[in-house]
């Protein structure tokens, strides 16, 4: 299985928690952080930059936040890796059902290797709700979080590399 595939398996299999307790406050800092972990990374190194790993429109199962949204459906999906100083820090996989691009996110395909973030919170997105996991077999923090842009809905996953600096901010 490559690296991949394991970060996939498990957003998938993730049981993903609400509950914010017993969590160490290092990476409470970050699970938690509300606004662009983007730009909370630029305040620990300068040179952060994207690689992308896939990125394409995909008949996908959304999970049970897209309540309102039919189950499957097309989306654009798009996974990074988000690297400080060249080492790989954050695995990113981001949905954007199709509605989502055609009415509030056309930039979005073209994006490039600029991180959402720096696009995404200049617009204000509305959280919906953030939760976390904790992988035991790699020992990697995940969160999940479900955003709405004006009214359209999009997922945003992170998983946190066992390269990543949880220092205290």
């Amino acid at each position: 299985m490559n690296k991949l595939t394991l970060y996939r398996d498990i957003f998938k299999n993730a049981d993903w928690q609400t509950n914010q307790n017993d969590v160490p406050s290092n990476i409470a800092d970050w699970l938690f952080y509300s606004a662009s972990l983007t730009q909370k990374l630029q305040m620990v190194s300068s040179n952060i930059s994207v690689e992308i790993t896939q990125e394409d429109w995909q008949a996908v199962s959304l999970s049970k936040n897209f309540a309102k949204y039919p189950e499957e459906q097309t989306a654009w999906v798009r996974e990074i890796l988000l690297k400080g100083d060249s080492t790989p820090w954050i695995f990113a996989q981001t949905i954007f059902p199709q509605a989502t691009i055609d009415n509030v996110a056309q930039v979005i395909p073209n994006l490039g290797e600029t991180p959402i973030g720096l696009w995404l919170f200049p617009q204000e997105p509305i959280r919906q709700n953030l939760e976390w996991a904790f992988d035991s077999k790699t020992e990697l923090y995940a969160r999940r979080s479900l955003l709405l842009l004006k009214d359209y809905p999009l997922e945003i996953c992170e998983l946190f590399l066992a390269e990543f600096p949880f220092e205290p901010t």
